[in-house]
C-alpha cells in the first residue's frame, strides 16, 4: 500500500466534480496503482490549502478548482510561465528536490476542445468571456495565443476584469466590459468562465440571440449538457460544455504526473468514457 501513489483535487465546491472518476478510470487502464480523490478546502483558507498541496504533491500530485487556482498559484516554489502569466494553478506536484511545482493545463486544454466546435475559428475572431477568475485568465490567455481578433471580458466587478486584462498584457486584443454594456454587440463566441450553472436554479449566465452569438462554451458541464447550452441550442447556437475541457485539460495533467503517456489518445478515450458512464448512472 505504500507503493501506491495519492493525488486529489481541491476546491470549494467539489462534490460535483468528475475528476475523481476520470482519474480512476485513467490509472486502471494504465495499470497504476493510485488513488485519486476530491478534497473540499474552504474559500480564504490559504494554509489548508497549502498543507494539501504540499501532502498531495509528496505522494503524486493533484488538481486544483474554483475558487482556489489564483491562491494555488501563491504556494507555488516553482511555476510554468502559464502559470506566471494567467496568476492562476491547476495542477501541481513535486520536483525530484521536493519543490512544489505547478501549471495551467487548462490553457491547452481550453485550446484542444474548441475543436469540438466545428463552426468555430479563433483566429481573427470575436470573443466574449463572462468571469474574471482562474478560468477565465486561462481562456483569455488561450484566446490571446490563437489570434482572435477582439476579446471583451465581462465581469459584475470590473475592476476585476481590468486586472485580468492588466496582468496578461493583451491591452492590444482586450477591453472590459460590465454586464450592463454587452446588451449589444456580435460575438463569434461567449465563453461562461463564471461558476453560474454549477448550483441547481442558478441563473443563465447571458440570455443569447441567434443574430449576435456565432457558438457559446460553456466551461461547466453536465448530463446532456447544461441548462444554458440547451438554452442556445434552442435558439440555434452551436454549444458546448465543459466536459472536453475537463478531460483535455486532466489528460495534460496526467502528463505533468506521469511523464509522456504512450497512447494519450486511448487515455483521452477512456476519461469521456468514465464521465459519460457517470451521467449515465445520474452520479455526475
Amino acid at each position: 500500500m505504500s507503493d501506491m501513489g495519492r493525488y486529489g483535487l481541491l476546491g470549494d465546491p467539489v462534490t460535483h466534480s468528475l475528476s475523481p472518476r476520470l482519474y480512476r478510470a485513467a490509472f486502471a487502464y494504465l495499470q497504476i496503482p493510485a488513488v485519486y480523490q476530491a478534497h473540499r478546502v474552504p474559500r480564504d483558507d490559504s494554509m489548508a490549502l497549502r498543507r494539501w498541496m504540499i501532502e498531495l504533491g509528496a505522494s503524486g500530485g493533484g488538481s486544483v478548482t474554483v475558487p482556489h487556482k489564483g491562491l494555488a498559484a501563491s504556494h507555488l516554489q516553482v511555476s510554468s510561465g502559464t502559470v506566471d502569466r494567467t496568476g492562476a494553478c491547476n495542477c501541481f506536484w513535486l520536483d525530484s528536490a521536493g519543490r512544489l511545482v505547478g501549471d495551467n493545463t487548462d490553457v491547452e486544454g481550453f485550446l484542444a476542445a474548441t475543436t469540438d466546435l466545428t463552426e468555430l475559428r479563433l483566429e481573427g475572431a470575436s470573443v466574449l468571456i463572462l468571469g474574471a477568475g482562474g478560468a477565465a485568465r486561462a481562456v483569455a490567455l488561450a484566446c490571446s495565443e490563437a489570434g482572435v481578433g477582439q476579446l471583451v471580458v465581462c465581469n459584475r466587478t470590473v475592476s476585476r476584469a481590468e486586472a485580468l486584462v492588466s496582468h496578461l498584457g493583451i491591452e492590444r486584443v482586450a477591453s472590459v466590459a460590465s454586464p450592463l454594456d454587452v446588451s449589444s454587440g456580435v460575438w463569434d463566441v461567449v465563453v461562461n468562465a463564471t461558476s453560474l450553472g454549477l448550483a441547481q436554479g442558478d441563473p443563465l449566465p447571458l440570455a443569447l440571440q441567434s443574430d449576435r452569438f456565432g457558438c457559446a462554451f460553456d466551461l461547466v458541464y453536465g448530463p446532456g449538457g447544461t441548462e444554458w447550452t440547451r438554452h442556445a441550442v434552442a435558439r440555434g447556437i452551436p454549444a458546448i460544455d465543459g466536459l472536453s475541457m475537463l478531460v483535455n485539460q486532466a489528460v495534460l495533467s496526467l502528463e505533468r504526473w506521469l511523464g509522456l503517456l504512450p497512447d494519450r489518445r486511448s487515455v483521452t478515450r477512456e476519461m469521456r468514457q468514465a464521465a459519460i458512464d457517470s451521467f449515465r448512472l445520474g452520479s455526475g
